[in-house]
């Protein structure tokens, strides 16, 4: 499926992979290399591994398991957002990922994209549930997922490998109210 991916908040554009570049991603993940490791998960340097994840994000999409969305402040790459491992049928839910640039932290913008991203995830892709994860460390994306109402639904030990080290994770999730069968 296709779905327009170039969203306007207030103060961002939220963008698809189609129209962000490769020298703009290498960018962003080098620039913020050492806060994106600390906040977990792969983060690609060389411009072979940036290449790989962004085809792999590419394969996502053309399968309907994944959409990415990318933070654009004044032509700048602030932050990524993803809506992966769409799962259809009786689940109709998907699992929510973001990180944004050190520098970006604490200004509202998270908050503000990732409100057009569950618009977009409880719109036109009509899924019925999002799932979002962070360490009890991790304070600020606690709050943000506060902020978009999300509830907490757990409390997972050793739940993702972080920098070599298994960490336990807050399991929170979103339900959409106006979900419709109709709409699949």
């Amino acid at each position: 499926m296709t779905y327009s991916l170039m969203l306007d908040t207030p103060r961002l554009t939220l963008v698809g992979t189609h129209d962000i570049d490769l020298l703009q991603l290498t960018d962003y993940f080098q620039s913020n290399h050492h806060h994106l490791v600390m906040s977990g998960g792969f983060i690609p340097t060389t411009e072979t591994e940036i290449r790989a994840v962004f085809d792999s994000w590419h394969s996502n999409i053309a399968r309907d398991t994944e959409v990415r969305l990318f933070m654009i402040l004044d032509e700048q790459l602030i932050g990524i957002i993803g809506i992966s491992q769409i799962v259809r049928s009786a689940f109709q839910a998907a699992y929510l990922g973001y990180n944004i640039a050190e520098v970006e932290q604490g200004k509202g913008y998270m908050t503000e994209a990732l409100t057009g991203a569950i618009e977009l995830a409880f719109g036109p892709l009509n899924l019925h549930r999002l799932m979002a994860n962070y360490r009890p460390a991790n304070l600020a994306s606690g709050r943000v997922l506060a902020k978009l109402n999300f509830v907490r639904e757990g409390y997972a030990s050793d739940y993702l490998m972080v920098n070599g080290h298994w960490e336990d994770h807050i399991l929170m999730a979103l339900t959409n109210p106006h979900w419709t069968a109709n709409r699949i």
